[in-house]
């Protein structure tokens, strides 16, 4: 499976909304700079939220950087077909966020298990292990 990278999807998306820095690009949206930073540092975009901003944005593009950047008016009929490709590429997108859910809530489980260990570990009475020779 193909992974997107969250840096060429908001530099896209920049183009598309013709803004010039993050920090607009992130007033655009409205949410925070650092949100934003957040994003690229995770690659995990809150797909929902950038798709509510794209009503004139060839999605597949912004995705995957082919085609042309905006749905224009002249290729309408072409948007019918594509359409189709864009409901599989959003319904791979939404699989993989919740792949990721589920995959951080396994990591948070595995943290909790480990710290609930090393707790276990600290509070034990120590036992001493010893071994005699006859």
């Amino acid at each position: 499976m193909k992974t997107f990278s969250s840096d060429d999807i908001l530099n896209r998306l920049k183009a598309a909304l013709a803004v010039g820095t993050d920090k607009e690009l992130a007033e655009t949206l409205g949410i925070k700079k650092a949100t934003l930073s957040n994003w690229r540092t995770r690659n995990s975009i809150d797909f929902p939220l950038v798709f509510s901003f794209c009503e004139h944005i060839n999605i597949d593009w912004l995705i995957t950087g082919r085609g042309e950047p905006n749905n224009l008016e002249s290729t309408k009929p072409s948007l019918v077909v594509e359409s189709g490709n864009n409901d599989k590429l959003l319904d791979r997108v939404v699989e993989q966020a919740e792949e990721i859910g589920r995959l951080k809530e396994r990591i948070a489980q595995l943290e909790r298990e480990k710290n609930d260990s090393l707790e276990s570990l600290q509070t034990a009475p120590e036992v001493l292990s010893t071994s005699t020779v006859d």
